[in-house]
């Protein structure tokens, strides 16, 4: 009956084990919890992971954009301008 002891012994080695890993699995689910807590108290108070305060996002006007459009054609056709003035000579 030796081949039943040695059975039983792997049977409790095992189930000792399998304590083991649930105690670590337990710890782990722990800090998981504690991590998804801080991050969402943090986007709930407004803030990032960083502690700062979070900005509201900066919207252009309809205006803003087309003066800024008129802008830059105008940069790009005095440039092609320029460019087109220096390759006639």
């Amino acid at each position: 009956m030796s081949w039943k002891n040695s059975v039983d012994s792997a049977v409790r080695e095992l189930k000792k084990e399998e304590q083991s890993i649930q105690q670590e699995l337990k710890t782990v689910r722990q800090k998981i919890s504690e991590l998804t807590r801080l991050t969402q108290s943090s986007k709930s108070r407004g803030r990032s992971a960083g502690g700062s305060p979070k900005r509201a996002k900066r919207r252009l006007s309809a205006s803003g954009r087309e003066a800024i459009s008129k802008a830059a054609k105008k940069r790009w056709a005095k440039f092609h301008a320029e460019k087109k003035a220096q390759s006639e000579k």
